[in-house]
């Protein structure tokens, strides 16, 4: 029978990833939900879609296509988002990508990504610092907020592109 904390916990990370964020739109500005269970690390990243393209409306010219078409190849693997550390040996399992902009429909003014992903980690425990490459491909992109949940463990902490990692 599970304990009392691991149901708050379950709870806790079923919440913060059903979720998909606690801020309202502001370009450049993105958050992330982490947790981990056992062996799996799952997160939910939201951010402007002006902030990864430099529009936020469906492509009007071929260049905007292209860049739009880019971002949605590059998101198929996680790690063009986050960085693990090598020696937890994770593998990626599940990787989901969406946006308005993506499905072909004209959104009401603002448009975000809504990015989830799961890992399986042979060694969650050496899950300590997370690093955010894709700040190096997407100038418009400032900060992410990042919430950590896990067993026994919570923090949170604004990641800046100047300095994009988050250390447990």
């Amino acid at each position: 029978m599970l304990s009392i904390s691991y149901r708050i916990l379950g709870f806790l990370a079923i919440y913060m990833l059903a979720v998909p964020s606690f801020a309202q739109h502001s370009h450049g500005k993105g958050t992330l939900q982490l947790s981990l269970q056992s062996d799996i690390l799952q997160g939910q990243w939201t951010m402007p879609m002006e902030a990864l393209l430099g529009f936020e409306q469906l492509p009007k010219n071929p260049s905007q296509t292209d860049a739009m078409t880019q971002l949605q190849k590059s998101l198929q693997n996680a790690s063009y988002f986050i960085e693990l550390p090598a020696e937890a040996k994770c593998q990626q399992i599940e990787v989901k990508a969406e946006s308005d902009m993506f499905q072909g429909v004209k959104g009401k003014g603002h448009s975000d990504l809504q990015y989830d992903f799961k890992f399986k980690c042979t060694h969650p425990q050496a899950l300590t610092k997370f690093g955010f490459p894709f700040f190096k491909s997407h100038l418009r992109a400032h900060q992410l907020k990042v919430e950590w949940v896990s067993q026994g463990s919570q923090k949170s902490a604004m990641v800046r592109s100047s300095k994009p990692t988050f250390a447990l």
